[in-house]
């Protein structure tokens, strides 16, 4: 046990480090004392009102005072630790959200700067586990107050009722002993839930990414059948959770109130137990099951915590300096050159490219080939930057390039405003536009205004695909990444836009399933899959 929450500690403390948070043990601190000021206040309200029913003295500690001299004082002590609580609960949920904050915008820096985050692991990482993690420095924060509340309200005990606070410590004892069974079923179900989790995660964004193949293959009920197995298996985790964290919870008082009413029953202790002594002894009890809850819940998101630290430790160097861009491309036969490269996802041991060497040529159209999920779209990651080899270089002789993969990026805003996002510096003027827009064909009335609203919803998957190559074609580009780039679009549209591509003296790099389509390219690399790395044939058409 004394293992176990010294690895938590230590966890606790190598996460708080990379947290960046302003003032953040300040606020922890700042609840603890407000916490100690919750049970000043509920042991004046305690003695306050039992004063009306029977004689009451404050302990010395609390001063040689009349009890009732403060009787008109109530209402004042009632609103204070109203104030108290909220400020206190106030501060611990501005401490979640500014934690929830500083990881969703660390993790989205680091998926920029690393180069080595699956798109899963993203979304993963940003949505599900920045959000548990500061929810469990809420509970944290919350588990804190509850064993500072219960240290002072039991040397209250020991201090005002000696005789009897050997009971209390063999109660609480023994309330030890399920609290500990049901924590370890809480961390039991955690697991569960987390991998689950992830489970989920990956099962929506296969059937997203292939909605139009599951729907024509027939596959959509074999898919949510898998769906529902990994939401039942989520979901009963979850209500476990609930199950044994509320019984975890509410146990203390439970048995308190219990043994309280039988012992009333059946043994004359109303001459040796106060009234003030056993509201003590409720709201202490009370402060235990509220500590036992937040602990079901810390632990429900420590797994989160445990797997954000693996996350952290697991970090290789960040291999920024594995992708250089060159002197100029004109004085250079090859576009990129790549050499010796490896690469590999983060936290995995499978190199989808070992040793890889190729050569784009400049100003050539070179296709890629290769069924789904053999590394295109990773090579394209490669040749741009967005990803780092781990070994070996990649060497690119310009830095004019741009991108149209098969999923067009649309913003909400102008047609003016989609057109030019990411070529805002050419300061492409009104009339360049539209002569880009008549090219492509992109509206039957070539005199549209750019200053028109459009979305997904207003244009068409093809309108969209052609706004994508505007887009990329404003920016002046040597080299042009197509990734799947036509594939839902038809004949007649997919020859326009290779008619137009041919007319520019470009380099381009085009990731397809198939060369059917294509009437005229100079190279082509062939993708397969040997090994679970992605081998690479070249050929000149």
């Amino acid at each position: 046990m004394f293992k176990n929450l010294n690895s938590a500690t230590r966890n606790i403390y190598e996460i708080s480090r990379f947290l960046k948070i302003k003032n953040k043990k300040l606020k922890i601190t700042y609840s603890i004392g407000l916490s100690n000021a919750v049970v000043l206040l509920d042991l004046l309200i305690i003695y306050l009102l039992t004063s009306f029913f029977q004689p009451v003295k404050l302990p010395l500690f609390l001063g040689d005072y009349d009890i009732e001299d403060f009787r008109i004082s109530l209402p004042l002590f009632v609103l204070l630790r109203f104030l108290v609580v909220y400020l206190d609960t106030m501060n611990i949920h501005r401490l979640r959200l500014n934690i929830e904050e500083s990881l969703r915008e660390n993790f989205l820096n680091e998926i920029f700067i690393r180069g080595n985050y699956s798109i899963s692991d993203s979304y993963f990482f940003i949505n599900t586990l920045c959000v548990h993690v500061s929810t469990f420095y809420q509970n944290f924060t919350i588990l804190l107050t509850s064993i500072v509340k219960i240290i002072l309200f039991s040397l209250f005990l020991l201090i005002t009722e000696s005789n009897v606070f050997l009971y209390f410590i063999v109660g609480f004892l023994l309330l030890s002993i399920p609290s500990r069974y049901f924590t370890k079923l809480n961390r039991k179900f955690s697991h569960v839930s987390y991998e689950s989790s992830i489970d989920i995660s990956e099962n929506v964004e296969r059937v997203i990414d292939n909605l139009y193949l599951i729907k024509i293959l027939n596959k959509f009920t074999d898919e949510k059948k898998l769906f529902k197995n990994n939401l039942s298996n989520y979901y009963d985790a979850q209500v476990n959770n609930q199950k044994y964290g509320t019984l975890n919870s509410l146990f203390p008082t439970f048995i308190t109130m219990m043994i309280l009413s039988v012992l009333m029953l059946f043994f004359p202790i109303s001459s040796i137990v106060t009234l003030e002594f056993i509201a003590i002894i409720l709201r202490l009890f009370q402060s235990l099951g509220e500590f036992n809850r937040v602990l079901s819940m810390s632990i429900s998101t420590y797994v989160h915590l445990e797997n954000l630290l693996k996350i952290e430790e697991n970090k290789e160097t960040i291999y920024s300096s594995n992708f250089q861009i060159k002197d100029s491309i004109k004085e250079r036969k090859n576009v990129l050159e790549i050499n010796n490269v490896n690469f590999k996802y983060l936290n995995s041991d499978n190199l989808i490219f070992k040793n890889l060497n190729i050569e784009i040529k400049k100003n050539k159209h070179t296709i890629i080939t290769g069924p789904n999920g053999v590394g295109k779209s990773t090579f394209l990651g490669l040749v741009s930057g967005v990803f780092y080899p781990v070994e070996g270089e990649v060497n690119l002789f310009t830095n004019k390039v741009s991108y149209v993969s098969a999923y067009p990026m649309i913003i909400k805003g102008t047609l003016k405003e989609n057109i030019l996002y990411g070529a805002e510096k050419n300061k492409a003027s009104d009339q360049e536009i539209k002569n880009l827009l008549s090219k492509f064909e992109l509206f039957e009335n070539n005199n549209k205004n750019l200053d028109t609203k459009v979305s997904n919803k207003t244009l068409s998957s093809g309108q969209m695909q052609k706004l994508s190559f505007i887009r990329a074609l404003l920016s002046n580009p040597e080299l042009l990444l197509l990734d799947e780039s036509t594939a839902n679009l038809d004949k007649k549209t997919k020859k326009l836009i290779y008619k137009i591509l041919k007319e520019l003296n470009i380099t381009i790099l085009n990731s397809t399933h198939s060369s059917d389509d294509l009437e005229d390219f100079d190279f082509e690399l062939s993708f397969s899959s040997v090994d679970g790395s992605t081998q690479i044939t070249e050929s000149k058409n």
